[in-house]
């Protein structure tokens, strides 16, 4: 039985010791968490009732918000639109078509009657299809008799009839006609037809004809009039009311209104019809987002990639930033809802933003922050492009802020550029918008100020948990490390002060290029600081801190003396791991020598070699040999600075031979073969230690004896010991 639990435990050991499987579980368990979290707007006490419903039990409000009366506001805007009149155009060719059809039946009737062709059925033809209107006017004749009487009426009688139903269409058209007054306008046609003093056929052509050619003079624009309709009813205001915290909105046993579905909704009671697509939805785009991320970080930064607890790093500070913004959207501030939704521009993606940035990459936080910044969208009520693009703003300049740290002063003042962001974001948004009124914007100014300091405040915070949980060296680690008091700092001020100002310059030669070839200055800087520690151990075997002409080496053996030497690495990582410095500087300790040899002591041994035996590997750092630009960089800074301090004449030329002959004798030692420094990164460097080291050992001018004297008299006059003559380039 033990066999088999050993080899289940053996079994799982190695399971989870591989890298894709801590992956794959990672991904799973931070895509639960988001789920949940993004999940969590609809609560599980959510209810999806219908209209005439009975409830099963009473549902009450567990917030007093404000909510909108759909009904009573619904019916106001109906009222609002049944108040607005019809838009009319007016139609300014509609007399002048009415006597052209007058003119029109008259010339056919004569055009027929000339014809001598089938005139009776003719006649009976053109009157019919004349009239299509004059039959709702009570038609007393029919139409052969109309006929007959054309046909045998003189042209005469025909042409009064004509001037007649022009006139009174003239007079009827000079009302305004529309549509719907056609039939009242028919039926006084009518009426003014019955009194004319004609035989009654001709008074029943005068109606017909006259009739059938009015039409309207004043056309229905229905564009114009939708418009007018949506203007009113956009002008009705929301009918508000306010629903207590524990006010019950539907009572068990009551049939369900319409109304109260709405107020559940607005409350976030009732849950959509469309809840499985949402959730369905919402798994879609995290997987998108994630597998968006980890093809990124895959692509770009495989160092990151491959190291699992950085992925789990990114993780941690991503679903933290998704917690607090999910606890920022559920606060309320007001009763009003267009101060509460300026809430969601708390969330502080800046935050997560430049911890990203401080402690992996500026350019990776860059990319997570637009992720963030969307979830954020997916996690705000409203204007969700608003949040999205103020989370955006915030979040890229606060990278912009920590991209380059000089002082950790530079952290709070971040806080002061975020929160300028977001103010002039938010103001341009509430424009854009269109909500301009006085009481957002202030409301938005301090939410926006609230926002980025906050952010500050939380990165601050958290930095050094994070530091520490996930052993990154930062930024602030390292600004940290070049504080003078730093006690291995004063230790090498007073016990091998050679040393330390040996590494300070070697820290400004290292910083100078760094930039310029892609390394990171300030990690040059701390490591140039400490990368001689070890020399604590022994201080006066190191040339620079011996005083006088003592010189302990000139009584032990060459092997002797390259041991000691040598030893200052292993005796400097000792001591920085006791003092608990970042693995990246314990680095530039053990890398700064590479496997170099240690020329001098090789030779003095050769010397004193008679019988052939001298090692050259004896006389060799252990290494291992650079592997990062930085740590390279600051072994040709402290090779060069020690090599040209130890000039006699150290004029311009003679300092650029030295540097490039150093550069040149690492790079053939093969001491520069696993850093990626390219040639031209090597010319770079070489010039630029030529021109700090020509302004460190440059010639002054002496002062002429004249000139000395002079001011010593100025000075034993005034009694003024402050002013002695300066040193002049």
């Amino acid at each position: 039985m033990s066999t088999i639990l050993n080899f289940i435990g053996s079994t799982i050991r190695q399971f989870f010791k591989n890298s894709t499987t801590r992956k794959v579980l990672g991904v799973l368990l931070f895509f639960s968490v988001t789920i949940l979290i993004l999940m969590s707007n609809f609560s599980p006490k959510q209810v999806m009732l219908r209209p005439d419903e009975v409830a099963g039990r009473n549902i009450q409000s567990n917030i007093t918000a404000v909510v909108i009366d759909e009904n009573q506001t619904e019916e106001l805007r109906k009222q609002a639109a049944a108040k607005v009149q019809k838009v009319y155009q007016e139609d300014k060719y509609a007399l002048a078509n009415t006597k052209s059809e007058i003119n029109q039946f008259f010339t056919t009737v004569q055009d027929i009657l000339a014809s001598q062709n089938n005139v009776q059925l003719q006649i009976e033809y053109l009157i019919n299809s004349t009239n299509n209107r004059a039959k709702d006017t009570n038609q007393k004749i029919v139409t052969s008799k109309l006929a007959a009487y054309i046909i045998n009426t003189n042209p005469e009688d025909l042409e009064q009839m004509r001037q007649t139903s022009t006139s009174i269409a003239q007079a009827m058209m000079g009302k305004p006609i529309t549509e719907e007054a056609l039939p009242d306008i028919f039926q006084q046609v009518a009426a003014q037809s019955e009194n004319l003093g004609f035989v009654p056929q001709a008074r029943e052509i005068v109606k017909i004809v006259t009739v059938n050619s009015l039409r309207p003079n004043l056309i229905f624009n229905k564009e114009a009039t939708e418009k007018a309709i949506k203007e009113a009813k956009d002008a009705v205001q929301p009918v508000q009311k306010t629903i207590k915290s524990g006010e019950i909105i539907v009572r068990e046993g009551d049939r369900v209104t319409a109304e109260q579905i709405s107020i559940l909704e607005q409350l976030g009671i009732q849950r959509s019809q469309s809840f499985p697509l949402t959730l369905v939805g919402t798994v879609l785009f995290v997987l998108l987002t994630f597998w968006l991320v980890i093809e990124f970080i895959r692509r770009y930064y495989r160092d990151i990639y491959s190291n699992d607890m950085l992925l789990l790093l990114i993780g941690l500070v991503f679903i933290i930033i998704l917690l607090l913004t999910r606890f920022v959207t559920i606060i309320k501030i007001s009763d009003q809802p267009e101060i509460n939704a300026l809430i969601g521009y708390l969330s502080p993606v800046a935050a997560g933003s430049m911890l990203i940035a401080i402690l992996l990459d500026n350019r990776l936080a860059y990319f997570l922050t637009m992720i963030m910044a969307m979830y954020v969208g997916l996690l705000t009520d409203g204007n969700q492009l608003f949040y999205m693009v103020v989370a955006f703003v915030g979040g890229t300049v606060g990278v912009f802020q920590v991209y380059r740290l000089s002082q950790t002063s530079d952290l709070a003042r971040s806080g002061l550029y975020i929160a300028l962001a977001n103010i002039l974001t938010i103001i341009t948004l509430i424009l854009v918008g269109g909500n301009v009124r006085l009481n957002v914007i202030f409301v938005g100014i301090i939410v926006g100020a609230i926002n980025g300091i906050l952010s500050a405040i939380l990165m601050i915070g958290a930095l050094p948990y994070l530091e520490s949980a996930f052993s990154i060296t930062s930024m602030i680690r390292l600004l940290e490390l070049t504080n003078p008091n730093h006690y291995l700092l004063k230790r090498l001020l007073l016990e091998a002060p050679g040393t330390y100002h040996h590494s300070l310059m070697v820290g400004n030669l290292a910083e100078a290029s760094a930039e310029s070839i892609g390394a990171n200055p300030l990690l040059c800087r701390v490591g140039a600081y400490y990368h001689d520690i070890g020399k604590l151990k022994r201080p006066e075997y190191f040339v620079e801190n011996q005083r006088g002409f003592d010189n302990p080496h000139e009584k032990i053996a060459p092997a002797l003396s390259a041991l000691i030497i040598t030893s200052h690495v292993k005796d400097g990582v000792e001591l920085a791991r006791e003092a608990r410095l970042p693995d990246d500087i314990i680095d530039f300790i053990a890398q700064h020598h590479g496997t170099s040899l240690a020329k001098y002591f090789y030779s003095r041994a050769l010397e004193e070699d008679r019988d052939g035996n001298i090692s050259e590997d004896s006389f060799r750092y252990e290494g291992p040999k650079p592997l990062s630009k930085e740590v390279a960089l600051v072994m040709v800074a402290d090779s060069v600075e020690a090599a040209v301090r130890s000039l006699q004449d150290p004029n311009p030329n003679r300092i650029k031979e030295m540097v490039r002959k150093i550069i040149k004798d690492k790079l053939n030692d093969g001491q520069l073969e696993l850093c990626d420094l390219t040639f031209r990164d090597l010319d770079v460097i070489a010039n630029s230690f030529g021109t700090i080291l020509e302004g460190v050992y440059h010639k002054r001018i002496e002062y002429p004896e004249v000139i000395v004297k002079e001011f010593e008299k100025r000075r034993e006059s005034h009694g003024d010991h402050d002013h002695q003559p300066a040193e002049q380039d």
